[in-house]
Order: structure tokens, then sequence, then C-alpha cells
């Protein structure tokens, strides 16, 4: 693999390497002031917008609830629910009709700068005119809307936009449809409100230097715009994903859209009506031209920048190279015994840090090649003391073995049979020097010292062992069910003449539990802080340091009382077939 360090001389490669990085960092700087300046200021943008959005939202939901709240206030009016339900003859009814359009419904739609008509439909109209503001038409009409399958199934709804007959002539408006009900009748039928579009437009382009602007009904609909918008097809793929009441978002449109505008911002607004949203496009060439300029300017003097830098280069580099090549030279001067005292003391910066390390170096290598010959006569000795620690133990039960024959022709049973079982333990305990043994071989030996104590209680000791089938072969660390038992012999039985200790041996999940359990007096709650009584050199501290420290979490050793009376003590180990390694 190409390296230029390994191939040029390190202060070409550093000039080389300055230039490059140093455009590159230009490139960068201008691309990242870019895209944040870009995001500030559609950030910006956005929240000036939504703010406008806000407040026009308002405004439009005053309006709007207006309209809503004469629906509910006509469909509560005594006078115009009688004249829904009036059955008579045509005289009395055309009289109540005329009174309740010039005293009531007409000057309602008069005085309001939104509502452009009423439309009334009810059973048997007296007279149908579809150029008066007020219109009384007849059911049957219901039957040529498109609303009125979505008007049964709801008591209101708003409608899309649409045209209106009126006394003005045909209009764009919003409606507002209401299913009127009384106590008596519960279809008395429908009051349609038609919002003058026009009105609701002007209020959208108030600012008449802003973006545009489209209110969308909750079907994806466009019910009101400002200026030019999208294709329907375009914006039901911008706004069906708005989340939130307040957002904005950058978007692209396809190459085919109609919108002029393909790259744009868009801001959008929920919290006038639930469902419907107010949009504000914005072209994003508007937002960026500043960010533009910024990158440009940046581009400038980078360039600048790169040129006085590319002079400033060449000479640092020289110079930092010059202490590295020193340091290889006094590097190749050394050698182990040999002093070196040409290290230069001129340098108060990190190459003054450079040669006092490398000085503290070479001392810490001298101490450490006297420690290794230090540590070489140290290992002999041990070696040798290892030896004996090999040759001691054997003595031992070789010294047993003749003691057991004495006793048997001595006549002594009792003390042969001890000295026998103690040099099963021992043969065990020994185990060739391994750390870990089966099961099989930790039982023998807690049952050797069971016997023996079994030897000196009589009848008083009894004991169980139980372990599942197939457990016997799998390793454990010696030494370790034993002074468990040898606890609760000395401590749980102290000042009894019965005791019965129990050791079962069980698979659990991927592990091994050992549980010995006594019927003794129990374990003290402080047994941990005590200092623990030593037992042939093991104890039950020392089993479980061994036991966290050759397998740790979850496995380990527990100790508690159990109600009934007695001490039960829980080893819980990996299933191993294989030797581990040595304490």
């Amino acid at each position: 693999m190409f390296n230029p360090f390994r191939r040029y001389r390190i202060d070409y490669v550093l000039f080389i390497s300055f230039a490059v990085f140093i455009a590159l960092l230009v490139t960068v700087i201008s691309g990242v002031s870019y895209y944040i300046s870009a995001r500030d200021q559609a950030d910006s943008t956005s929240f000036y917008q939504q703010g406008m959005l806000g407040e026009l939202n308002k405004q439009l939901a005053l309006q709007l609830r207006a309209v809503e709240q004469t629906s509910l206030a006509l469909s509560q009016n005594s006078a115009f629910l009688s004249y829904l339900d009036l059955k008579g003859d045509y005289y009395t009814r055309n009289r109540a009709r005329i009174d309740l359009s010039q005293n009531y419904l007409s000057p309602l739609v008069n005085s309001s700068p939104f509502i452009l008509s009423m439309e009334v439909y009810m059973d048997e109209p007296t007279q149908v005119d579809p150029l008066s503001d007020v219109q009384f038409l007849p059911r049957d009409y219901l039957m040529g809307q498109s609303w009125y399958p979505s008007a049964q199934k709801s008591d209101f709804l708003w409608l899309g936009q649409r045209v209106a007959n009126s006394s003005q002539g045909p209009q764009q408006v919003l409606s507002f449809v209401r299913h009127i009900s009384s106590n008596a009748n519960p279809d008395l039928g429908y009051l349609v409100i038609n919002v003058k579009q026009k009105t609701l437009q002007t209020l959208l382009s108030e600012d008449k230097a802003s973006p545009s602007r489209m209110l969308i009904d909750g079907g994806g609909r466009l019910m009101l715009s400002t200026k030019q918008v999208p294709d329907p097809e375009e914006l039901e793929s911008l706004t069906d994903d708005l989340q939130g009441e307040l957002g904005h978002r950058h978007i692209r449109l396809s190459p085919s859209a109609a919108y002029d505008e393909k790259d744009i911002l868009m801001v959008w607004s929920k919290s006038f009506q639930e469902g419907w949203v107010l949009v504000e496009l914005t072209p994003w060439r508007d937002i960026t031209r500043g960010s533009i300029q910024l990158a440009k300017t940046l581009v400038i003097v980078g360039i600048a920048a790169l040129l006085v830098t590319l002079f400033i280069t060449l000479s640092l580099s020289r110079n930092f190279t010059a202490p590295i090549r020193q340091l290889v030279q006094l590097m190749g001067m050394y050698s182990v015994g040999r002093q070196v005292n040409d290290f230069p003391d001129t340098y108060r910066n990190e190459f003054g840090s450079l040669f006092g390390g490398y000085r503290k170096m070479i001392e810490r290598i001298e101490e450490l090649y006297v420690s290794l010959e230090r540590q070489h006569q140290a290992q002999k000795e041990a070696e040798i003391k290892a030896l004996q620690a090999m040759i001691n133990p054997h003595f031992l039960y070789n010294t047993l073995d003749q003691l057991n024959w004495m006793a048997i022709e001595a006549g002594q049973d009792r003390i042969s049979h001890v000295l026998e079982l103690m040099g099963r333990m021992f043969r065990i305990g020994l185990s060739g020097g391994e750390s870990f043994i089966p099961l099989y071989d930790e039982l023998k030996h807690t049952e050797c010292y069971l016997q023996i104590q079994q030897l000196k209680w009589g009848e008083g000791l009894t004991y169980r062992i139980e372990m599942d089938e197939g457990l016997g072969e799998l390793l454990i660390p010696k030494l370790t069910l034993q002074p468990f038992v040898e606890n609760a012999v000395i401590h749980g039985f102290h000042g009894r003449l019965t005791g019965e200790v129990t050791i079962s041996i069980t698979s659990v999940d991927e592990g091994i539990m050992c549980r010995i359990a006594d019927n003794g007096v129990g374990i003290p709650q402080d047994w941990n802080k005590r200092k623990k009584r030593k037992t042939g050199g093991y104890g039950i501290r020392n089993v479980i340091e061994r036991v966290e420290a050759y397998f740790g979490s979850p496995y380990g050793v527990e100790l508690r009382q159990i109600p009934e009376g007695g001490t039960e003590a829980l080893i819980y180990i990996p299933m191993k077939k294989q030797e581990l390694g040595g304490d």
C-alpha cells in the first residue's frame, strides 16, 4: 500500500499535506457555512411565517366559528323551528316565511361581511327562489348535492370550495351545513350557510409581499389560495404527512410539477380547525440568497489564505522535522550501559518534553535491566522452593501410610481407619497439582472428612449426599465443599450431641448448584465481618474468593439461615469439563 511518509521527505510531505488540508478545510467551511446559514435563515423565516399563520388562523377561526355559532343559534331559535314544523294552509305558512326572512334571516345575512347567503332545505317550502339571499328549498334538491351523504352521517360539517347562488349571482363560497331537529321532530331539514370566499381570500393576502398561501381541508382539498399553487396531485403528496400543529419542511417538487418553483420552503399551521391546514410556500432561493453570497466570500478569503499559508507551511515543516532528526540520531547512538549526554536543553515546548521523556526512558531501561537480573535470581530460588513444596506433601502422605500399617500391626483399628481416611483426603487434596478436580472426587474428599468426624460423634452425626446423574465427571475447584461441612460440624453443632448434614448437587440452567445444609444453630448475620478461623489452610472466605476469581457474575457463593434452624450454603458454578488452570 502506497504511503508517502515512507517514500518522501517528511518536510515535503507535511508541506503538501497542509496545503491539501487547508484547501479541503476552506471547501468544507464554505459548505458548512452555507448549510448552517441557510438552515438558520430557513428557521428564522419559518418562525416568522408560523407566527403570521398563527395570527391568520386566529382570525379565520373567529370568522368561521362565528358562522358555526350562527347556525347553532338558528337551530335553537323557536321561530325558525316553528316555521320548519308549521302545518296548515299555504297563506299561513307563506306569511310565516316572509316574516322569518324579513325580520330575522335577511338582516342576519346582510349584517355579516362574511356570509353570502343561506339555504334552508325543508318539507314543502311555499316559495323557491334560487337567487334570494335566503333560499327555502325542497328536500328533493338534497339528492342532487354531492355533500348530502356526508351530511347524513354528521350533525354538522364544513364543505369544500363550491359555487352558490345569491342575489349577486353565482359566487365561490365555503359552506357550513347543520342538520336541524327539535324534540318533537328529529328531522326538520338542513341549514346551509355560504361564506364568501373572496372575503376569506382577502384576509389571507393582507401581506402583499407574502408568498403563496393555501387553506386545505381535512380531505386534502384546496379551499383557498393566493398566487400560484401546485397542481392537486403534487399538493396531495406535499400535505399528506404534516405532523404537529406548527411546522416547516424543505421540499423539492418533481421536474414535471406545474408550480414554477421546484425548491421551496413549506410552512404550515393546523391550529384553526381540526384537520384543516394553512400552508405557506416560499422559494428556497429567496431564503438562501444571503447564504450563497456568504459562501462565495469565504471561498475568496480561503484562496488568499491558502497562498499565504503555503509559504509559511514550508518553513514550519522544516523547523518541525529538525528536532525529530536529532532525536533519531540520539536513538541510534544508544546501547545498554552507554551513557548519552548530548540531549539538547534549548527546547521549552513539546520537543523538550520529547527529549526529556526519551532521557527518562533510557534511565528506566537501565533500571529494568537491573530488575530483570534480580528477578531471574529470585525465579531460580522460587523453582527450588516449588520442588521442595512438591516433595513435602508426598513425604507427609507416605508417612501417614506407614503410620497406618503400624496401627494395623498394633491392633488399633479406629486409628488405622482415621489414618486411611486422612490418606485419601491428602491424595485428593494433592490431585497432581491440579486446581480443578471431578465432582466425584470432591464428594469423596468431603465424605472422608465426615467419616472421620463420625468416629468421634458416633451415631450423633448423620449425613446425606445426593447428586444428579451425569454430574460426577464435571470439574469443580478442589476443597470447595469440605470447608462448609467443617464449619457446620465445628460451629453449627457446637455444644450439641446430634447433627445432620445434607449435600445435594443439581444442574441449574447452564451451571451446577451445590447445596450444603445443616440443622445447627445457624450462622450469625455478621459472620463475614469476623476473623475467620482457618481450617487446614482453607476457609469459607477462601472458597468465596476463589469462586469469584474463577468465574465472576452470575456465579458465586451465598450463605443464609434456614427458617427451621441451621445454615444453608449455595455454591453456583458453571458446568466445566476441562481444567481451567491453577489457583
